[in-house]
């Protein structure tokens, strides 16, 4: 790979200081680490460098003693990537528990995997193969792994609500139209079709009387708590978001229509079943709608709204999906986009 020459506004920059600066000027997660690992391919005998991100299966944050066949991977670029076991990755395997124990050694060696530790919990692998590494290639890259750890960090938090450290908005509306992105390319390749991801907007139910009777700390309380369970329940690689106030999202990756209804229930039960500070019950109510390659983001957040406010208006902790509350008599109006060309 060709190395940029330093332009002439440049010239009287230090060694090193150019690409700090174009390695901190990245916004998001793809392209810091598309920068990142073009970085770690200039050393001269590296062979590869890949950058993972680590599930355990069942959804737990806490990764001391679990066992390799309990955790699931993927690789950072591309959040449309379904999760596979460790033992689908060549060579992931001989390097697991020693990333683990945090002991990833920097002695020069034919491959080596270290852990990238981010907010919220989420830990990230680093894996490289080379050839022997000379001590000053090892000093570049610690630095490089320095600086990429670091920005992981800024951007984690950038990405989540400060109150719940569930995703925020922002990121909500970014990673939406990521997703029916790629329903599109892949609809073009394959022809129209449905894809297996699913968007569930969840409300507390009640919550404004909550406030009103108990104050906005309790408040704040009882979403951390609801916030907390929906980690818990909800597989450690669906996308969980506060979108704002008492409402919240969750998308669902490669999920059938059964998966998603018994995860909603289960989170429904859940919360009706939990103990939230000074609050005898909680329910919540939630509608949901599979997400299509032709429909518009805001188009797929407003059925999934008719269908969350039919099951508020029919007595509250239910979930009800779009499709259903439209063969209803009752039913509001259909919201409808057509074939609106977008991406």
């Amino acid at each position: 790979m060709k190395k940029k020459e330093p332009s002439k506004k440049g010239r009287d920059t230090l060694p090193g200081l150019e690409l700090a600066i174009e390695i901190t000027a990245q916004r998001d997660h793809m392209s810091l680490t598309e920068l990142f690992l073009e970085q770690l391919h200039m050393v001269p005998t590296m062979l590869a460098a890949r950058v993972f991100e680590v599930h355990c299966a069942d959804g737990r944050k806490d990764y001391t003693g679990i066992p390799m066949d309990k955790l699931i991977v993927r690789e950072l670029m591309n959040d449309m990537e379904k999760p596979r076991p460790f033992s689908d990755f060549a060579g992931l395997n001989n390097c697991i528990q020693e990333t683990f124990s945090g002991q990833g050694s920097m002695k020069p060696c034919q491959q080596i995997m270290l852990p990238i530790p981010g907010a919220n919990g989420q830990m990230r692998v680093l894996l490289l193969e080379a050839e022997l590494i000379s001590s000053d290639h090892w000093k570049t890259i610690n630095g490089l792994i320095a600086i990429y750890g670091n920005m992981l960090l800024i951007l984690d938090e950038k990405e989540r609500d400060k109150l719940t450290g569930l995703l925020n908005r922002q990121t909500f509306d970014g990673k939406l139209a990521k997703i029916i992105s790629y329903y599109r390319k892949r609809a073009r390749r394959e022809g129209r079709s449905k894809g297996s991801s699913w968007l569930a907007v969840l409300d507390i139910d009640h919550f404004k009387k909550i406030n009103d009777e108990h104050g906005h700390l309790i408040g704040d309380e009882v979403l951390l708590v609801f916030s907390r369970l929906m980690e818990k329940t909800f597989r450690s690689t669906d996308l969980l978001f506060r979108y704002g106030g008492e409402e919240f999202v969750v998308i669902l990756n490669y999920c059938t229509r059964r998966g998603v209804v018994d995860a909603l229930e289960r989170f429904r039960q859940t919360v009706e079943e939990s103990n939230f500070p000074q609050i005898d019950q909680l329910t919540l109510s939630a509608g949901y709608v599979c997400l299509q390659d032709r429909m518009l983001p805001s188009t797929l957040i407003d059925q999934a709204d008719q269908a969350l406010y039919y099951a508020k208006d029919h007595g509250r902790n239910q979930i009800v999906s779009y499709d259903a509350m439209c063969k209803q008599d009752d039913a509001p109006v259909a919201v409808e986009d057509g074939d609106i060309e977008l991406f």
